[in-house]
Formats: C-alpha cells, sequence, structure tokens
C-alpha cells in the first residue's frame, strides 16, 4: 500500500488529539454555563424572585441538608420540595398542550428513559447474595 493511499499515523493520533481537546474545551464551557445558570438560580431563589417554596429550599441547599437533584427525586421529601415537584410536574404539562404531537412523543419517549436512569442512579447499590 502506498504511503497515498493510507493516512499516517502520527497524521490520525494528531486528528485524534485535536479533536479531544475540543471536545475537553467544549465540556469545560459547558460546565462553566451550568454553573452560571445555577449561581443565577440560587440567587433568584435566595431573594425570593422564585417563590417562597424556592427560597425555604435553597436555604436548605445553603445549609447543606439537601440538593436540586433531591429535591427533582424525590428524595427531598420536604413540604416544599414536594411543591416544587408538583409546580414543575404542571409546568411541564402545560408546555406539553402547547407543542405538536409528533414532539410529544419524543419528549415522552426521553422522559421514559430519564426517569430509567434516575432509578438507576437513585437505587441502592446491589449487595453480595441478594436475590435478583
Amino acid at each position: 500500500m502506498s504511503a497515498s493511499g493510507a493516512q499516517q499515523p502520527d497524521s490520525v493520533l494528531a486528528r485524534l488529539e485535536a479533536l479531544i481537546g475540543s471536545l475537553e474545551r467544549e465540556e469545560r464551557a459547558s460546565e462553566r454555563e451550568l454553573a452560571d445558570s445555577d449561581r443565577e438560580r440560587a440567587a433568584a431563589a435566595r431573594d425570593g424572585r422564585m417563590g417562597p417554596e424556592w427560597q425555604r429550599v435553597q436555604r436548605r441547599i445553603d445549609a447543606g441538608e439537601t440538593t436540586v437533584l433531591d429535591v427533582f427525586s424525590g428524595r427531598d421529601e420536604s413540604p416544599e420540595a414536594q411543591r416544587l415537584r408538583e409546580m414543575s410536574s404542571a409546568n411541564l404539562q402545560a408546555l406539553r398542550e402547547t407543542m405538536p404531537p409528533d414532539l410529544v412523543e419524543e419528549v415522552e419517549d426521553s422522559d421514559e428513559a430519564f426517569d430509567r436512569m434516575r432509578e438507576r442512579v437513585t437505587r441502592p447499590p446491589r449487595r453480595e447474595g441478594d436475590d435478583a
């Protein structure tokens, strides 16, 4: 096989390294955006702009008593966390009612996949000797 017919290993490696570097930069940028968004949400919750339930939940988050994940996964069973889940569900339902049917189906499929993933993440680990 001639040199022109096959890519040189160094060229392939350089392209892979460039791709990895690009993906790492994108990941860091996404993490910064998510952190900025969470700081903005927390500030709005602290000063009451998101309502009294969020303000109470944010105080508990700040005190290390709960997390946003705990609130929306159902692990936080406090009345304000339950209310936030109810409000979120109502908001999502209202949004779904304005969506085209094919998009609703796609969202429902995604929701089911997310629920399965959340179940795996929040399920207690199996101990050796547990029945399947």
